[in-house]
């Protein structure tokens, strides 16, 4: 397979990488991509419907097996287990776990929406999206928000709202979509925040996270690991601790 398809997001293919910064706390990161009013409800009165099953990843994100990255000309970041395309203007948080210093998530972040990407283990016979996507519907309910299953442009998304508590005490509502790519042995999971997690399908201002999420490359490795057990990314070529 050639991989050399160019991206809707804007505007140019050769660009440089994007402004990498490190951060021990996720949770931080996410607090600034809280929106301040509170989003329409998601209820089921009005049917979300999931269509069966299908070759999600026709598209992408690829494994490394499945692709030819000497095709193009594309200027890609090397995060070792993950292999991203920027595009102008757009900025990279690696996200490390305080303890372990390993980096476990990578969140990029353009205008007023950011997409946190998490690449899982998984087993050779699938389902971990599945389980993923239970644990999910109930965490939000135990926090007291509310999240749905409906079609997303990688098959079943979990859109959801979480109440959170503003730098004041003043009362916020964390928005997201949620999707998952299965691939050999391997999840990869992306976090839609801030506006553009109020957005639904492949909408204007999801267009771009929607083709970044596509352009993903996975390199797993070989080394055996649990299901469900995150697979850490390493930092760019030049750029120091």
């Amino acid at each position: 397979m050639i991989f050399g398809r160019k991206r809707q997001a804007p505007e140019s293919v050769d660009v440089e990488a994007p402004d990498v910064e490190i951060s021990e706390d996720v949770v931080e990161d996410e607090a600034e991509l809280l929106q301040g009013e509170t989003p329409a409800e998601l209820t089921d009165d009005e049917p979300i419907t999931v269509e069966a099953p299908g070759d999600w990843r026709a598209d992408g994100p690829f494994d490394i097996e499945e692709v030819d990255l000497e095709a193009d000309q594309v200027n890609r970041l090397d995060l070792g287990s993950l292999i991203v395309t920027p595009w102008e203007g757009m900025g990279l948080q690696l996200q490390v776990q305080e303890g372990s210093k390993q980096i476990h998530a990578a969140l990029a972040v353009w205008e007023n929406s950011g997409i946190e990407l998490t690449l899982l283990a998984a087993p050779t016979s699938g389902g971990l999206a599945a389980e993923l996507r239970e644990d999910l519907l109930e965490e939000a309910e135990q926090a007291g928000g509310n999240a749905v299953v409906a079609t997303g442009p990688f098959g079943p998304e979990v859109r959801r709202v979480l109440p959170a508590e503003g730098p004041n005490g003043e009362q916020l509502f964390q928005v997201a979509r949620i999707w998952f790519a299965e691939g050999p042995r391997w999840l990869l999971r992306g976090m839609l925040m801030g506006e553009v997690g109020l957005t639904e399908g492949e909408e204007p201002a999801a267009k771009p996270f929607v083709e970044f999420f596509r352009n993903v490359v996975v390199r797993r490795g070989d080394r055996p690991m649990v299901p469900g057990e995150v697979i850490v990314m390493k930092l760019p070529q030049g750029i120091g601790e």
